[in-house]
Order: structure tokens, then sequence, then C-alpha cells
């Protein structure tokens, strides 16, 4: 197993835990309120792995690799934002969870193709699994 694969794991755990986290806080929260929370403790959560070796640390190294941080915390944001008000509209998290991750899979998955990446049978086969079963669960939920 290569280290971007365990990698890409332990961010699938990750993520399947914030999903059940921003479950629990949906209706314990301002859904903006909650969303900035959240950002805010990530700040604060990577300085502190940044501050120690901030001198053997390149902050900077291309324009664009700051635009596109800055575009995905733009991204950040919504999927809080969104992710709590979907919660705290009641849906469950085994409902709404699959549903973000699926469909965020399925996104990245066709934008990658966009950006030259090599279209396989199994990436095929993958999105059709992932958007088959995000739309049975968005079908037929409470």
């Amino acid at each position: 197993m290569t280290s971007g694969i365990l990698f890409a794991i332990i961010a699938a755990i990750a993520f399947g835990v914030w999903t059940v986290f921003h479950q629990q806080a949906a209706n314990k929260i301002d859904y903006l309120v909650g969303a900035i929370i959240i950002s805010f403790t990530a700040v604060v959560l990577g300085l502190m792995f940044l501050l120690p070796k901030i001198k053997s640390t390149a902050l900077f190294s291309n324009p664009k690799g700051i635009l596109f941080a800055v575009l995905a915390g733009v991204c950040a944001l919504a999927i809080d934002f969104f992710a709590l008000k979907a919660y705290g509209s009641g849906l469950a998290v085994s409902v709404a969870g699959p549903i973000i991750i699926g469909g965020s899979i399925a996104v990245a998955a066709v934008i990658g193709l966009f950006m030259g990446e090599t279209l396989t049978l199994m990436k095929v086969l993958g999105l059709i699994f992932v958007i088959a079963g995000a739309s049975i669960l968005a079908a037929f939920s409470k």
C-alpha cells in the first residue's frame, strides 16, 4: 500500500467521523456559527502543527497554490454550512452522510476526467455505483 492510499484512507475515516459530528451539532448551533467554529478549529489546530516547524516550512511557493487553497476554503465553508443545514432539517446521518460523501466522490471523479485523467471501465463502474447508491438514499429517505 502506498503512502498516498494510506493518507486517503485516513482522510476517509476523518470525513466519515466529521459527518457524524456535523449531524450531532446541527440542532444545537446556528449553521453559520457552526461552520465558522469548525473552520476556526481547523485554523487553530493547523497553527499548532505549523508553528513548531515554521522555520523549516516553505510558506509560499506558487500563487496558484494560494488561489486554490482559498477556493478550497470557500468550499469547506459551504460544506460545513450546508451539511449542518441538511442535518438540521432532520435528515439522518445514514442518509445525508452517504449523499454528501458519495456526491463528493462523483463530483471529484468527473472533474478529474475534465482535467485529463484517464477514463477506465472500473472508474465508470465505480461512479455508477456511487451515484446509484446516493440516488437510492435520496429517493427513499423519510
